[in-house]
C-alpha cells in the first residue's frame, strides 16, 4: 500500500526532524537584502501570510477503516487553511522552527506553523510492504564518503544497516541498547546529509524507524529516470573540463535552473522535493538543502569528491552548502547563497561570492556551527576537511581579483559596462585587502550615476558587496 497519511502543519507531533527549512543570505530574499544605491535605503521584508486555521481529521484506507499506527494510536491529518487564500508566504519571511538536524523531542511538540510538510509514514499500516532495491545503478559506496569515514566502527555499521534500510523503503531497523537515540541521531544525519541520491527518505526519523516521501518502487524507478536524464545533460556540458570547470559548470547550472523556495503552502502539501536532488534537477524549486545535494550528486557523477556541510547563518538559521575537493585542495562553494534570491527569476543572474573560499573567510563570519547540531541535543557529526586554499577562487582562477584601487576602479568599471551592454545583472570584483574594498566601496554611488550615463537601459544599481570575503558586487536593474 503506498499511502500518503500524513500532512503535518500547526500542532505537529513530530519525534525528530533531519531538516524543517534554511536561510537565504542572512535570512534575507536578496532582492530586499540590496542596498539601493541611489537612497541607501533596503527596501522593507515581504509581510508575512496570516496564519493558518487548522482541522484535524482521522486518516482511512480505501475501505474506510481507520488507519492506526504500530503503537495501535489512530493517524490523523492535520490541514492548514491560511486566512487569505491568495497570499502565499515569501521566501525569507517564515523562520523555520527546525532545521537540518535531528530533533528528540517529546510526543506534542508545537512546531512553526509554517512547517506544512507532506509525509509518507511508511510503518504506520501493516499492509505496507517492503520493497526491493530502487537504487541499482548509483556507483558510488558509502566507503567513498568523507563524513562515513570519520565514524567509529560501530556508527559505520549502522550507517551501512540504515542505507540498506532506506534503498529497500525498509520500514523498522531493529537495534539493541547499544545504539542510543544520540548514535542513532548522528548516524541518520550523517547517512542523511552525504547520501544525496537517496530522494525520497524524509526528514524525519525515530530510533528504529524510517519515513520516506514516496516509498513506491515504480513511481521511485520513474523519478529516477527524470533525474539521470536531466544530469546526463549537465555532466555533458562540464564533459572535457577540468575539475574546477566542471564544479563551475555545475555550480551555474543550479543557480539559472532553480529559485530558491523555503515554502509554498499549495505545492508543499503535496511535496517536499525542494530538500533533494529531484527539486534541483527537475522541480526547479529548492532550498539550501537542495541545493548542496544537488552539487553533491552531481560532482558524485562526474568522480569529485564533495560533501554537504550544514550550520546555521548569523542569525541561527539552519543552511547547508559543500566543500569540494579541486586540484588535491578543499574550497567551499555555496550555491544557494551565490543564487539570487529575485521575486522574478533572471536567467542572466550569476554571481560567485562564495565559489571556491577557505574558511577564513566564512567559519564564524556568515557561517557558523560548523556541522553541528544546534537544536536539542547537541550532536556533531563529523569535522569537515579544513578548506586553506584560495588558488581555484573563483575571482582568483577567473583573474577578477585586485590589489589596488586604482585597478579596482578599472575593473569595476569594465565589469559594469559588460553587464550594461548585455542586459545582465551582476559585475563582481574581488579585491585583496580592506582598506581597498573600503576605497572603491566609498564611492559606489558615482558608479551606479555612471553606468546610468553609459547606459540608458540601466534603471537603477544596487549594492550587494561583502566586506567579509572582499567582493564588491553591483547589481543592475534594467
Amino acid at each position: 500500500m503506498n499511502k500518503k497519511i500524513v500532512t503535518f502543519a500547526a500542532a505537529l507531533v513530530m519525534t525528530a526532524s533531519v531538516f524543517g527549512g534554511c536561510s537565504s543570505k542572512n535570512g534575507q530574499n536578496d532582492e530586499t537584502a540590496f542596498n539601493t544605491i541611489e537612497n541607501g535605503t533596503v527596501a522593507p521584508s515581504p509581510e508575512e501570510t496570516d496564519p493558518a486555521e487548522t482541522s484535524v481529521t482521522a486518516v482511512t484506507d480505501p475501505d474506510g477503516n481507520i488507519v492506526t499506527d504500530a503503537e495501535g494510536n489512530e493517524v490523523t491529518t492535520t490541514t492548514a487553511t491560511f486566512k487569505d487564500p491568495s497570499a502565499k508566504i515569501s521566501d525569507t519571511s517564515v523562520p523555520m522552527d527546525d532545521d537540518f538536524y535531528l530533533t528528540q523531542e517529546a510526543t506534542g511538540t508545537t512546531v512553526n506553523e509554517a512547517d506544512v510538510i507532506a509525509m509518507i509514514e511508511a510503518g504506520t499500516t501493516a499492509a505496507t510492504a517492503e520493497k526491493p532495491p530502487v537504487m541499482k545503478e548509483y556507483n558510488i559506496s558509502a566507503s567513498q564518503r568523507y563524513g562515513y569515514n570519520q565514524l567509529t566502527k560501530a556508527e559505520r555499521e549502522l550507517y551501512d544497516q540504515m542505507l540498506d534500510c532506506v534503498k529497500s523503503c525498509k520500514l523498522k531497523l531493529p537495534v539493541d541498547d547499544s545504539v542510543t537515540n544520540e548514535m542513532w541521531i548522528k548516524v541518520y544525519g550523517c547517512m542523511y546529509t552525504q547520501e544525496p541520491e537517496l530522494f525520497w527518505i524524509a526528514n524525519k526519523a525515530e530510533r528504529g524507524r524510517f519515513w520516506y516521501w514516496e516509498n513506491d518502487p515504480d513511481v521511485i524507478a520513474k523519478m529516477q529516470k527524470e533525474i539521470d536524464n536531466a544530469a546526463a545533460k549537465v555532466i555533458g556540458q562540464a564533459e572535457g573540463l577540468d575539475t574546477y570547470g566542471k564544479v563551475k559548470v555545475f555550480h551555474d547550472y543550479i543557480g539559472l535552473h532553480n529559485n530558491f523556495e523555503l515554502y509554498d503552502k499549495e505545492r508543499m502539501v503535496e511535496t517536499c522535493y525542494n530538500f533533494t536532488i529531484y527539486g534541483g534537477l527537475i522541480n526547479g524549486r529548492i532550498q539550501c538543502e537542495g541545493y548542496a545535494k544537488t552539487m553533491q550528486y552531481l560532482c558524485d557523477l562526474a568522480g569529485i569528491e564533495s560533501m554537504v556541510v550544514i550550520g546555521t547563518n548569523a542569525s541561527g538559521d539552519s543552511h547547508a552548502w559543500n566543500v569540494i575537493k579541486m586540484d588535491g585542495n578543499w574550497y567551499n562553494v555555496d550555491s544557494t547563497w551565490d543564487d539570487p534570491i529575485l521575486k522574478e527569476v533572471d536567467p542572466t543572474n550569476l554571481r560567485h561570492m562564495y565559489f571556491g573560499v577557505p574558511d577564513s573567510w566564512i567559519h564564524e563570519k556568515s557561517h557558523f556551527n560548523i556541522n553541528t547540531k544546534s537544536t536539542g541535543t547537541k550532536v556533531k557529526y563529523f569535522d569537515p576537511p579544513a578548506c586553506t586554499a584560495e588558488d581555484l577562487n573563483w575571482f582568483k582562477k577567473e583573474n577578477k581579483l585586485y590589489s589596488d584601487a586604482a585597478s579596482a576602479d578599472t575593473a569595476l568599471r569594465a565589469a559594469l559596462k559588460i553587464a550594461a551592454d548585455n542586459k545582465t545583472r551582476v559585475a563582481e570584483i574581488r579585491v585583496t585587502d580592506k582598506a581597498t574594498f573600503d576605497s572603491v566601496t566609498a564611492n559606489l554611488k558615482d558608479y551606479a550615476n555612471w553606468i546610468k550615463e553609459q547606459n540608458s537601459a540601466v534603471k537603477s544599481v544596487s549594492s550587494n558587496s561583502d566586506e567579509r570575503t572582499l567582493v564588491i558586487e553591483l547589481d543592475l536593474k534594467y
